[in-house]
């Protein structure tokens, strides 16, 4: 009896060790059930095509031929050689820079004069998003009739205010052609940005403007040292899907100019377009995309370190 009774403390036990371990292997398997099916379609639908993005970049194909020559780094190393894709990449830096400045600011400065309307801000709102609606297709359409040296609204204004020294084929000369192409693009994704901006300024705390009203501080120091601060997260979002957008930029380019004139337009993504489908050299445009994701990465990492050790 006295084995009996000291043994059934240790069966107890044991039987609320199963439990908890059967309790701990349902608990898994109901998280399996609702990770494995995003994971399986991270898997096939990213990690496998990077996979075999970066095995490709490794030969020298053609597209269609059975047979694939490895060529090893050697892709690569043409690519560092290829002035053309130089210059892509060195426009993709300049793209990036012009849409910082003409991005990361004014919109802020938009939603903030909007945040500010007494009345009818719901349709600032709605016209400002509104391009962000439209395709880059339509987009590009557009703002190709609107620099059109003849008939474009741009420089018909500029004749008829006496300013024709002013007025340029704007996707046609090379000190243009960039900047007007920048200007398609951000406009474009305009109201995506104020949007967030506006959303971020619903979270700021008011009561700082007003201590901030009583010690006298003006507007530019209540934007530089309270508004800025206050939507540091937003705008290193804004920042973020900027610099990503920038270095993607592909349809706008290819619907308004195609990387002309004289490549002044070319930027990595149109040149690997070009290399994969019209020069044929699908591992060598596979290794420029790759440098080209590599960068982008970099860069996001990069800025995400640095934020974070700042703050």
């Amino acid at each position: 009896m006295m084995s009996k009774t000291a043994a059934a403390p240790e069966l107890a036990a044991h039987a609320r060790a199963g439990h908890r371990r059967a309790r701990s292997r349902k608990k898994w398997l109901v998280y399996a059930s609702f990770l494995m099916p995003s994971f399986l379609l991270y898997g096939i639908f990213l990690l496998w095509p990077v996979i075999q993005a970066v095995q490709l970049s490794l030969f020298d194909w053609d597209g269609s031929s059975s047979t694939m020559t490895f060529v090893g780094m050697g892709n690569y190393t043409r690519l560092a050689e290829d002035p053309i894709f130089l210059k892509g990449l060195s426009h993709n830096f300049i793209w990036v820079l012009l849409s910082l400045i003409l991005v990361v600011i004014p919109t802020l400065l938009l939603a903030i004069l909007i945040s500010k309307v007494k009345k009818g801000k719901l349709l600032f709102r709605a016209g400002f998003y509104l391009p962000s609606v439209l395709s880059l297709a339509v987009i590009g359409v557009l703002w190709s009739k609107i620099y059109d040296p003849n008939a474009g609204p741009i420089n018909e204004v500029l004749r008829k205010l006496g300013l024709e020294s002013l007025t340029h084929n704007w996707l046609g000369e090379p000190l243009t052609v960039l900047p007007a192409l920048v200007v398609a693009s951000t406009w474009a994704f305009y109201g995506l940005y104020m949007i967030l901006y506006l959303a971020g300024l619903q979270n700021v705390d008011y009561s700082v403007y007003e201590a901030a009203d009583i010690d006298g501080a003006g507007p530019i120091g209540k934007f530089w040292h309270i508004t800025v601060p206050s939507l540091s997260n937003t705008i290193n979002v804004v920042v973020s899907m900027v610099v990503i957008y920038a270095f993607k930029g592909f349809a706008i380019v290819w619907i308004m100019t195609q990387g002309g004139p004289f490549y002044m337009s070319e930027i990595v993504p149109t040149y690997v377009y070009k290399a994969a489908f019209s020069m044929n050299k699908v591992g060598y445009a596979t290794a420029g995309s790759l440098v080209l994701g590599i960068i982008v990465m970099s860069f996001t990492f990069l800025f995400n370190y640095l934020r974070e050790k700042r703050e």
